[in-house]
Formats: structure tokens, C-alpha cells, sequence
């Protein structure tokens, strides 16, 4: 049986960061993927956001966190993840209850601004001159400037080559079928081929699709969550269309962002068709008409512009607060879980990579975790 210091199961952007770290630090780590590295829910086209605007105030420290490590991540891992910084608008048309109206904006940005976000509210005159075109109904916006997007699957690919560069080995095509934790702590890994590892200090599931399976296998545990595939839709946008910023909207769910090639890239949660069992995702076309319908709502030059493609085709995995799970497993102090990213934690994944090797290096969990446990579930 070979051995390692730590295993990361899970070659998406979230278990190849957190190899790089724990390789910089000097440990011995190898990264572990059934398929191949960006192959789920850190691969498929178009851009991700890396933003702060918007989340649960939980993520917020976290968030903090990555934005600061976004802008060096180039030059730290010697290879691009595509990372541009533009700004984010999350607008505000119609006063309702709750969080989606305007007057809780004062509220939003004085939380925002209190967890070291800079953030403004922007009114309509404002509005204008940030961004032409958008609808008249539309009154306000948080603004959040230093929110951007990066390439999810280029950004997973860098951080998994640095951690090679640094000692670490990353085996692709190698399933990890169970897992058997040890009176000394040391924790078996089975191999789908029959072999076996054993990981000496550490084991850190970030796999989000076989992550419950393997927890329910290994130690009974009842993981609750969901595997949804997000729809995206790409749009050719109309001679003179310019997107300056990345738009979200608080009542829709819809965010807009233009690619590398110059189109719309429509998302915001909505999903489409998923089969667990096939891992194939169907287009839904109801979704379809739903986001071109929010799209024309929101930015009326785009009502009727040509659909390039829909894709729905990578699933993440969600929780029912819609924020991860991170936390280590009950009975088990070497074996660490990060999943259930919701959709949206892609932009978390140089903190989270940081904080989870931080946590299994020094045995003492990082205060930008606390509020990712199993027990707010009721997973005890």
C-alpha cells in the first residue's frame, strides 16, 4: 500500500487549490480525480463570478479573503485563470418584501461595508451613466467594485499544475470507491483499480457529486444535499451593445456577463433537466424563455437577440441555506469535507483552498469557517 501525507479527493478548482496550499507549506499531497481535473462542476464554457455583492453574510469574511488573493493568483501560480476585476451592479427596480426591495439597500451595503466590502448605492442618474440601456422601471443598484469574473476550468488547471511544480502528484482517472478511518488516524482510501492509499495526516473530500456518497459509506452520515445543473444561455448581442460591468438583478434570477468572444452569458441558479444516475443534463426550454424574458425586462436591446448556445451540462451540489459545508468529519479529526458550493463558490476558491490546508496543516479550524458546519444541517 503507498502512502501520502494528505489526500485530496476531488481534481475541481476547490481540491486543486487546496493541494496547491498544502504543497507550499511543504506537505505531501496527492490530488485525486475520477475523471479528469475540471471534468464537473469547475468545467464548461463562459465565465464564473468571483463576487461578494449579494452573498449571505456568512461568506462575507471568506469572501473578503479570496478577493484579496484573486488579483496575485497569476503571478503565485505562474499561469493564467483569466481573472479580470469589473464590477458588479445588483439592481433594484420594484419595493417589496424582504431582501429583493430597494429600501433594504442601506441595510445590504452597511453589512457589506462593516465585513470589508466597498460597495456604494448607485441611484438612477448614476445608473445611466455606468451602464446605458437598462430598463426604466430599473431605480437602483448596489454597486461592488471590486467583484469580477475568472475562467473556472483555466483557474483549476493553474492551481493544479503549481501544485505540481511544487512536489505534489495529481492522478487523474483514479475513482475513490470508499474510505476506512484508523485507531491512529491515519485514513485507507480504495482505489475503483483495487489498489489502495493510505493518507497519514489528512484526507480532504472536495468532490461535490461523490462527496455524500462516500460520508453515507464510510461513516453512516446523512449528507442533505442536492445536485441541481445550472442553465446557461449564450446570446449574440446587437451592433453598439456594450456590457461595462456585470449585472445582477435582486428580484430575477438572472446575472449577465459578457465572455472572452464578446457574447451575453445569461445564469443566475436557475436549473435545468439533471439525471443523477446518467450525469447528463437536458436544457429545460421553460427556463429558456424564462431568462430571455428576464433579459428584455432587464436590458430591453437584447429582446430578440439570437440564441448561440444553452448548456446545463456540469451540476454542482446545494445546501437548503445555500452556503457550503466545510467541517471536518465527526469521530474522524483527519478526514475534512468541502462541498455543497451552491452554485456560487467558485469565487471563494483561494480562501477556502487556504483556510481548509491551514485547518488540516495545524489542527485548529480557521475563524473564516466556523459558520460552514455539518451541525447547522443537523448532521451531528
Amino acid at each position: 500500500m503507498q502512502s501520502v501525507e494528505y489526500a485530496v479527493v476531488g481534481g475541481g478548482a476547490m481540491g486543486a487549490a487546496t493541494a496547491w496550499n498544502l504543497a507550499r507549506r511543504g506537505a505531501e499531497a496527492v490530488l485525486l480525480e475520477a475523471d479528469e481535473l475540471a471534468s464537473g462542476a469547475s468545467g464548461g464554457p463562459g465565465r464564473r463570478g468571483v463576487r461578494a455583492g449579494g452573498r449571505d453574510l456568512r461568506e462575507l469574511p471568506l469572501t473578503r479573503r479570496a478577493l484579496e488573493l484573486w488579483p496575485e493568483l497569476d503571478a503565485a501560480l505562474g499561469a493564467p485563470t483569466g481573472y479580470r476585476r469589473n464590477g458588479l451592479l445588483n439592481l433594484y427596480d420594484v419595493e417589496i418584501a424582504g431582501l429583493s426591495g430597494w429600501q433594504s439597500l442601506p441595510a445590504r451595503a452597511q453589512a457589506q461595508q462593516a465585513a470589508g466590502i466597498p460597495c456604494t448605492i448607485v441611484d438612477r442618474e448614476r445608473l445611466d451613466e455606468m451602464q446605458p440601456g437598462l430598463a426604466e422601471d430599473i431605480r437602483y443598484a448596489l454597486f461592488t467594485p471590486d467583484d469580477g469574473t475568472a475562467d473556472h476550468p483555466a483557474t483549476t488547471r493553474a492551481f493544479a499544475k503549481a501544485a505540481v511544480g511544487l512536489g505534489a502528484r495529481v492522478l487523474e482517472h483514479t475513482a475513490v470507491t470508499g474510505l476506512a478511518a484508523h485507531a491512529d488516524g491515519a485514513v485507507t482510501l480504495h482505489l475503483a483499480e483495487g489498489e489502495h492509499l493510505r493518507a497519514t495526516r489528512g484526507v480532504i473530500l472536495a468532490a461535490n457529486r461523490s462527496t455524500p456518497r462516500l460520508l453515507a459509506d464510510a461513516f453512516g452520515m446523512s449528507l442533505p444535499l442536492w445536485e441541481k445543473a445550472t442553465q446557461i444561455t449564450f446570446l449574440a448581442p446587437p451592433p453598439g451593445f456594450s456590457l461595462d460591468h456585470q449585472l445582477g438583478h435582486t428580484r430575477r434570477s438572472l446575472s449577465i456577463k459578457t465572455t472572452d468572444e464578446g457574447h451575453v452569458m445569461l445564469s443566475g441558479g436557475r436549473p435545468g433537466g439533471w439525471d443523477p444516475a446518467t450525469a447528463v443534463g437536458t436544457p429545460d426550454p421553460d427556463v429558456l424563455r424564462t431568462a430571455l424574458a428576464d433579459v428584455a425586462a432587464t436590458l430591453p436591446a437584447l429582446a430578440g437577440a439570437e440564441v448561440l448556445a444553452v448548456d446545463n451540462s456540469r451540476a454542482d451540489t446545494s445546501t437548503i441555506d445555500l452556503i457550503p459545508v466545510i467541517d471536518r468529519v465527526p469521530g474522524a479529526a483527519r478526514v475534512f469535507v468541502g462541498t455543497g458550493w451552491s452554485g456560487h463558490g467558485f469565487a471563494l476558491t483561494p480562501a477556502v483552498g487556504e483556510a481548509l490546508a491551514t485547518w488540516a496543516l495545524d489542527g485548529e479550524r480557521p475563524d473564516t469557517l466556523r459558520p460552514f458546519t455539518f451541525a447547522r444541517l443537523g448532521v451531528v
